[in-house]
């Protein structure tokens, strides 16, 4: 019998885990303080409400009311959910301020057997259905002795394991015992880790997954992310340099493929009396579960001595070259080494493919002795008769974006 997943909502999670969270697991959504964990929960919860998922929100952080307009603030609605009896709160909060809920309600959520029978009382009645605990944090701040909340956590796997209940526990890593938070991990099958990097001075946010009990061979391996409003979580690659030379089609590269760009410009005049930009461009793409930002560099020899500094920080590089034109190859791989960019991931973007004299993407291989291991996407312009000479182009987007998910499947 095959194992039925549940999508996590966000593509690279779920190709990293071999199609998303097993049902039934035991998950830990792991994080650093001042990293959220709670957008990834969100992204999991209306994947699957999406897909008919029965799912309870267990909080005692805050009021149900907030959760559902922090959801809403990324684009996700639960209302008609709500309405349909698939998306239900288990509400351990609003007795402490002394408000009434007309989901699952915990009377005392400063009592330990008071949340105890309420939540035993939903995993057993509601099988095969999802509960979200936010926040396993809060539980272990309770005034109770740490071994009495584990033995009760213990319970609720067991049980959740039994009647096929996926069961997500939101944990953000405080001064807890290291024993403890060993004991808290060795009961899940699944550990998804959030934490922040200092990279150069620059702090980023990264996920990992620590432990999936159904995946062979697990790599771990950081991602950065970055969650938008609305949208919600992104695989987010903050700089991929596109570079390549003069009058190969940076711009129209840039320009095409990005969901919004910018171009820091002007015209200048050259003796065929024709215009050309003189450019750093700028362009975002959300594209297939990615956010990426893209960095154009000039590519006249007089801006050789900030190719470099432009090239800094990039996670890799899109080089754009003239296919009908081999005697720019040499000026292209200068361009790599002046940016400093040479040994990133990399993807040739082969321009002008459908023109006259362009040479196919093996001789361009064999013409600049590239590796077998960076891929040549050939790209063309999508309608030739609108060419204008020292103007950006517009290119077809389906071969501008396999240009750059070729990159993003090199970067992560």
């Amino acid at each position: 019998m095959t194992d039925f997943m549940l999508k996590t909502g966000i593509p690279k999670l779920d190709e990293s885990l071999r199609g998303g969270i097993k049902e039934g697991s035991i998950s830990i959504f792991y994080s650093e303080p001042g990293v959220e964990n709670a957008e990834f929960a969100y992204e999991l919860i209306f994947s699957n409400l999406k897909n008919n998922a029965n799912v309870f929100y267990f909080v005692n952080n805050k009021k149900p009311e907030t959760v559902k307009e922090l959801m809403k603030n990324y684009g996700w609605d639960t209302t008609s959910f709500e309405s349909n009896n698939k998306f239900f709160f288990i509400d351990a909060y609003s007795a402490l301020i002394g408000g009434v809920s007309s989901n699952f309600y915990v009377n005392n959520p400063m009592d330990v057997k008071s949340i105890n029978s309420v939540l035993i009382d939903v995993i057993r009645k509601h099988k095969d259905s999802i509960i979200v605990f936010d926040a396993l944090s809060s539980f272990l701040d309770l005034e109770q002795e740490p071994e009495v909340l584990l033995r009760y956590l213990n319970d609720w796997v067991e049980s959740s394991r039994k009647n096929n209940v996926t069961l997500v526990l939101l944990f953000t890593e405080w001064m807890y015992d290291e024993d403890v938070i060993n004991k808290v991990k060795e009961m899940a099958d699944f550990i998804l880790e959030l934490k922040a990097l200092e990279t150069n001075v620059i702090l980023r946010k990264y996920f990992s997954v620590l432990k999936a009990d159904w995946v062979k061979n697990l790599k771990i391996i950081d991602i950065p992310f970055k969650v938008i409003h609305p949208g919600g979580v992104r695989v987010y690659i903050p700089k991929i340099l596109v570079t390549g030379p003069y009058h190969s089609g940076k711009t129209s590269f840039i320009q095409s493929v990005s969901t919004k760009s910018v171009s820091v410009n002007r015209q200048e005049t050259n003796l065929s009396n024709s215009e050309t930009t003189i450019a750093l461009d700028f362009g975002h793409v959300d594209l297939a579960g990615f956010a990426v930002d893209l960095f154009g560099t000039p590519g006249q020899e007089r801006f050789d001595p900030i190719l470099e500094r432009l090239g800094g920080e990039s996670f890799g590089v899109i080089l754009v070259i003239d296919s009908t034109n081999p005697d720019g190859f040499v000026r292209a791989k200068e361009m790599l080494e002046k940016t400093k960019t040479k040994g990133l991931p990399m993807v040739i973007a082969a321009n002008k493919a459908d023109m006259a004299g362009a040479l196919k993407s093996e001789r361009i291989r064999s013409k600049m002795n590239l590796p077998k291991n960076i891929p040549i996407v050939p790209v063309t312009a999508e309608d030739p008769h609108s060419i204008q000479p020292g103007k950006p182009c517009k290119l077809k987007k389906k071969e501008t974006e396999k240009v750059l998910i070729s990159l993003m499947d090199m970067v992560i």
